[in-house]
């Protein structure tokens, strides 16, 4: 089982603890107010414990060097997240993420130590940019070789055909790695309802239909074309 812990409990570092204990992980979470630890005693996974992390020594004693990587979710004050940053490389914790708040701030958590940046603001707003430019696309996916993973609601002009005939790969040397479509089923209770079941690799005989989601792999430039013509 993986172990991390998250030092700063506002409502990013609460959200990054109780997650990862959703997905299976225990978390040391350290914060300096007794009310926020007080509130998640009782989340399973989550052990807070409640000590100032720019205290080199209560943080040595919180046991914070055996965490398989640390997160430093105080991003919005400057000074104490560049301190704790600082503290957690001289304790010897090999991974630590932090939070930045500012291009200049994300530098200087570097410089001192962290092995890796997040900054929700500004991820945000690429998002939002994203989203403003290309409303058609969602869940979008930077991969390491450049090109972008999303998915795109399968238009009225294609509903009724077959991938063969649609030709993406041969028109926008686009990949189509997954078809999602909303089934219909009846529950245990007898309620009508829907699941989203996934066609991976769909194949060239495969028919699209109204509500189906293309799930696609392509060089940006390739999907923006696609769009401009889809």
């Amino acid at each position: 089982m993986q172990r991390f812990a998250v030092i700063g409990l506002g409502r990013f570092g609460t959200q990054v603890a109780t997650s990862l204990a959703e997905l299976g992980a225990e978390i040391l979470a350290i914060d300096s107010d007794p009310d926020v630890c007080e509130q998640l005693k009782h989340v399973a996974g989550v052990h807070p414990l409640c000590l100032d992390a720019t205290d080199e020594s209560a943080l040595r004693k919180s046991n914070v060097a055996e965490v398989d990587a640390a997160v430093v979710a105080v991003g919005a004050h400057l000074e104490s997240s560049i301190v704790v940053t600082a503290l957690l490389r001289n304790i010897h914790v090999e991974r630590i993420v932090a939070r930045a708040s500012s291009a200049l701030h994300a530098q200087i958590l570097r410089d001192v130590g962290a092995t890796q940046i997040y900054s929700p603001e500004v991820d945000m707003g690429i998002r939002a940019a994203q989203a403003i430019f290309a409303p058609d696309l969602y869940e979008r996916t930077k991969l390491p070789t450049g090109h972008l993973l999303v998915e795109v609601d399968a238009r009225e002009s294609s509903w009724g055909k077959p991938l063969k005939e649609l030709d993406f790969r041969g028109r926008f040397e686009l990949i189509i790695i997954a078809v999602k479509r909303r089934e219909p089923y009846v529950d245990s209770d007898g309620t009508s309802a829907f699941r989203e079941e996934m066609n991976m690799l769909p194949g060239p005989t495969d028919i699209l239909e109204k509500g189906d989601v293309l799930v696609v792999i392509g060089t940006r430039t390739r999907i923006q074309d696609f769009l401009d013509v889809w």
